[in-house]
């Protein structure tokens, strides 16, 4: 019994290092990773999931710029909905989603926990 916690013991800090990371507290600065909620005015905003990343990577030559839409939970006067935000589009209550990053490169896949949002409210 006692080599078996002994073999567990390693598997279990590494776990701790190369599992998924939860988003920490609410932020209120507009800026969001995946499944973390920020405030922007008097609205909630937390991305789900990135729906496309068409952009053009930056190390290439494209005919499109491409486009971002992030699958998001927007919470205003404590009524949730889902909503699909384009980047650098503002919806028809005005919640913008101005930044994603990174950037697309050629040959380097993103997974979910690289990107990084910012959203705001249109003027």
């Amino acid at each position: 019994m006692k080599h078996a916690f002994l073999f567990l013991l390693p598997l279990s800090s590494v776990c701790l290092t190369g599992c998924a990371v939860i988003p920490s507290a609410e932020r209120s600065d507009g800026f969001a990773v995946i499944g973390q909620t920020t405030r922007v005015g008097a609205v909630k905003v937390r991305p789900r999931s990135v729906v496309e990343h068409s952009r053009c990577p930056m190390n290439a030559r494209c005919v499109w710029a491409g486009r971002v839409v992030v699958d998001a939970a927007v919470t205003r006067g404590g009524v949730s909905e889902r909503r699909q935000l384009m980047l650098g589009e503002p919806s028809s209550d005005g919640i913008m989603l101005d930044t994603v990053e990174p950037g697309k490169m050629t040959g380097t896949p993103l997974q979910p926990s690289d990107y990084r949002f910012h959203f705001s409210i249109a003027q």
